[in-house]
């Protein structure tokens, strides 16, 4: 099996951290801001998913690896 043909480009990784991060905001505004929580603001993590996913289609392919030596 080629080791190229099973590289993940980094881009696609970027979706998790991204949510976790969002989702630590929404939870820290809600021990901040009273009226804040996840039960009102569940909506912005499909936002931040569909954005982050837009991006990923949006840019171009990374061009292939050479060989690493």
């Amino acid at each position: 099996m080629n080791s190229a043909s099973t590289i993940v480009p980094r881009r696609a990784h970027i979706t998790g951290p991204v949510v976790l991060i969002t989702l630590g905001i929404i939870l820290l505004l809600d021990q901040l801001v009273p009226g804040w929580g996840i039960s009102k603001t569940w909506p912005l993590l499909l936002v931040v998913i569909g954005v982050m996913k837009l991006v990923a289609v949006s840019q171009p392919p990374r061009p292939p690896e050479g060989p690493r030596v």
